[in-house]
């Protein structure tokens, strides 16, 4: 019986598509990120809600 052999793996070309979905990710947070920080919301805020305002837990908790 004939041994057939193993397919020759192209371990570059993989190793290359790893790469290059490791760097799509990785753009694709920053990204996100720089528009998260540098776009304005287009809805104004909530009426019932200060808008510049930040509490904790604590003043929430207090009743401030």
């Amino acid at each position: 019986m004939t041994r057939h052999r193993k397919c020759a793996a192209p371990v570059p070309l993989d190793r290359a598509r790893r790469r290059l979905a490791a760097g799509l990710t990785a753009v694709s947070a920053l990204g996100a990120t720089f528009l998260a920080v540098a776009v304005t919301p287009a809805a104004p805020p909530a009426p019932d809600r200060t808008p510049a305002a930040t509490s904790s837990d604590l003043a929430q908790a207090s009743g401030k």
